[in-house]
């Protein structure tokens, strides 16, 4: 019986503690508006961001140069951004996909794999296919991709990616919540239950300060402090399902300072802690 009860308080207690663990925090890049990769990494870390994510592949540094630039600062490159677009015959891609996945090896940078096309004239098969063939090709590497819903998309709904996800029957495809997205395309969702639904594919999440009722990007994506959507209730969905994390800040074309903005948001995120 008290070898029963000790199991019991330690497994609770491990869950607890998992519950408590801190997400780490990464910035887009489509936030952090300086001229070079080193002023970037000297801002980021300055305001306390674990790094940068959804970045482009192209720079004015090599990718391996890139990488090892924030791996000298001690901060992480969570992920890129990137994608393809369904065709009445197949798919097509940019093949520096490809040639970035050899320099993402032994790290845990995935890929927020985008997916363009018409609801009306595409179909999950092809959109499966693409995903397979990416996800086959990042398999070697230890390279995990996560399926990005985007307004207007193939995949522009969390259930489209989830479905798509299932279907693809790859271990190393998951998929991103993206909170801006999903106000905007299916604001009657219920939330909770979509992301219960995700469950274990859910592998990344981006937030960012936004109006509950609102539909152009200027309303859907600000800093983190400004907007009435309930960040502590979303984070408190978050735990509810055992996300794990990390979790993004979406910038995309918020008006003002970068660094002011930046660390508005992280502010107001340790804030809810």
């Amino acid at each position: 019986m008290r070898r029963v009860l000790f199991h019991f308080v330690f497994i609770t207690t491990v869950g607890l503690l998992a519950a408590d663990k801190p997400w780490p925090v990464f910035a887009f890049q489509n936030g952090v508006h300086f001229g070079k990769v080193e002023q970037r990494i000297a801002v980021l870390k300055e305001l306390g961001y674990d790094g940068i994510g959804s970045a482009n592949l192209s720079s004015n540094l090599p990718l391996h140069a890139r990488l090892r630039a924030y791996d000298k600062a001690g901060l992480k490159l969570y992920s890129f951004y990137v994608g393809g677009r369904l065709g009445t015959n197949g798919h097509s891609y940019s093949p520096a996909i490809t040639q970035a996945l050899p320099h993402l090896k032994g790290r845990d940078t995935l890929l927020e794999l985008y997916v363009q096309g018409n609801k009306r004239s595409n179909t999950d098969q092809q959109a499966v296919a693409f995903v397979q063939e990416i996800a086959d090709q990042a398999k070697p590497h230890g390279v995990k991709v996560v399926l990005y819903p985007h307004t207007g998309f193939y995949i522009d709904r969390l259930s489209d990616a989830v479905r798509i996800a299932r279907k693809a029957k790859r271990d190393n495809v998951g998929v991103m919540f993206n909170l801006c997205h999903f106000l905007r395309v299916e604001p009657k969702t219920d939330l909770a239950a979509a992301l219960k639904d995700a469950g274990p594919l859910l592998w990344r999440v981006s937030t960012s300060g936004a109006e509950i009722d609102g539909t152009s990007w200027g309303q859907l994506i600000q800093t983190v402090d400004r907007g009435n959507y309930d960040q502590v209730a979303l984070r408190a969905q978050l735990r509810a399902v055992g996300f794990q994390g990390p979790v993004g800040f979406q910038c995309y074309a918020i008006r003002g300072d970068s660094k002011t903005n930046l660390q508005r948001s992280i502010n107001a995120w340790n804030k809810l802690k």
